[in-house]
């Protein structure tokens, strides 16, 4: 299974209620030699909401990110969070509590409704009958090794199993602090969500049970959820979930990008295809690309191009965890805002794939920290060959070139002359 970058190893921290806000800011600087353009990052709030927007263009695209758990982000303040994130997944009540008194907007709490983990030092919050979990046909629990412990599968059919959920649910909500909770590994395929175990289950034995029953479990939750899924088997599988009830938007890492690599072929498609259904069914669709590469501006530009392709301004959502100096996982790129598609795929991304194999999406009017910088548009190559950008509407001769370091500390973008040929599983952004 999938899972949130360095989340897992201790899941359900992000549901315990401890810490004190702090706050402190150290920032690095960045150049890039030679660009046509270049514009240091300056604060700005978004108003960005999950009903459609006011005529008034954002600072930024609605995005998510991770603060103040597990590590992540401990150094940014919480002013700083508030300005440039719309969801923000945060550690402990305290801290959501920091973010929305500095004016954020979502405040997001982790969960996992189907799988219990344990270790010597550490036990998830909650309280389950046996009767919850999975048995083998002998009655032992179905377990696989994980971290320094172990997790347990929890049936998601059983009544106790949902109540169980409900209750973790419950005491979240009573804290005040948080809108959503996210809930990790939720899958179509029960092979899938039982990636690694040892033992098969008698309780559960079909793919539609244990959709039946994640559906059920999450529809007790105390909060709406944002579920864990795109990732978790095939990504047009997971739509069964759109419109389920609680379930308010559907997540997807390493969406378009792993932390090693570019996704391609079918598996490109079937996540832009995904998106793009859960988007016009008015749903946020929250696209969370990857990366732990020493270098991750390849995969942020094939991310964010691949990601325009489907873009809805009221619906889509942006997420970038890319390693980067600071280990911030907010980029400069986000401040980019297309605006009026010349071209917008309605049911597949395959409308947007032009003669020669590269998907083409163009915009009449791109803003940069809400100024505009004139049309754009977003080209991507998926495939294993070369391609050459094709015609369009008009003439582009320039591109988007990112630098290493993320927004917190002074991440830039620039626009470069000259248009390359798309290499290999490549995409760019591009202006005339």
């Amino acid at each position: 299974m999938s899972s949130l970058f360095r989340l897992r190893s201790i899941a359900a921290c992000a549901i315990i209620a401890w810490g004190v806000f702090v706050g402190g800011c150290g920032h690095a600087t960045s150049t890039l030699p030679g660009p046509d353009t270049g514009v240091v990052p300056a604060p700005g709030i978004p108003s960005i909401q999950i009903e459609p927007q006011s005529l008034t263009v954002p600072k930024h695209v609605a995005n998510l990110t991770e603060w103040q758990q597990s590590g992540i982000a401990t150094q940014v303040p919480a002013l700083w969070m508030a300005q440039w994130v719309t969801y923000a997944m945060i550690g402990t009540a305290a801290y959501a509590n920091a973010f929305h008194a500095a004016g954020g907007k979502y405040a997001v709490a982790y969960s996992n409704a189907n799988y219990w983990y344990t270790s010597p030092t550490y036990t998830a919050p909650g309280h389950y009958a046996e009767s919850a979990f999975a048995h083998t046909s002998g009655g032992a629990r179905v377990t696989r090794p994980q971290g320094t412990g172990k997790e347990e599968y929890l049936n998601p059919n059983s009544s106790a199993e949902q109540s169980g959920y409900a209750a973790i649910t419950s005491t979240i909500k009573s804290w005040g602090a948080f809108n959503y909770i996210y809930v990790d590994g939720v899958s179509s395929d029960l092979s899938i969500s039982l990636y690694r175990f040892t033992g098969t289950p008698v309780e559960i034995t079909t793919d539609s049970e244990y959709v039946a029953g994640m559906k059920a479990t999450m529809a007790k939750s105390y909060l709406p959820t944002i579920i864990n899924g795109y990732m978790n088997g095939n990504p047009v599988q997971e739509e069964e979930y759109v419109g389920a009830t609680n379930i308010a938007a559907i997540f997807g890492e390493s969406c378009f990008t792993t932390y090693s690599g570019q996704i391609t072929g079918q598996k490109w498609t079937d996540m832009a295809d995904a998106l793009l259904y859960t988007t016009g069914r008015h749903y946020p669709a929250i696209c969370v690309g990857k990366g732990a590469l020493a270098d991750n501006r390849a995969l942020r530009n094939y991310w964010l191009s691949s990601w325009w392709l489907t873009y809805d301004p009221t619906y889509s959502v942006a997420g970038e965890l890319m390693t980067s100096p600071g280990d911030v996982y907010v980029f400069a790129e986000q401040e980019l805002v297309p605006t009026s598609p010349l071209q917008t795929a309605t049911s597949a991304v395959s409308q947007l794939k032009r003669s020669n194999g590269v998907y083409a999406r163009e915009f009449a009017t791109c803003y940069l920290k809400g100024v505009s910088i004139g049309a754009c548009a977003a080209v991507v190559n998926p495939t294993s060959s070369t391609l050459s950008i094709p015609a369009l509407s008009k003439a582009y001769h320039r591109r988007l070139v990112l630098d290493d370091n993320n927004l917190y500390d002074a991440g830039n973008v620039y626009i470069y002359s000259g248009l390359p040929t798309l290499g290999p599983d490549t995409g760019q952004i591009i202006f005339p």
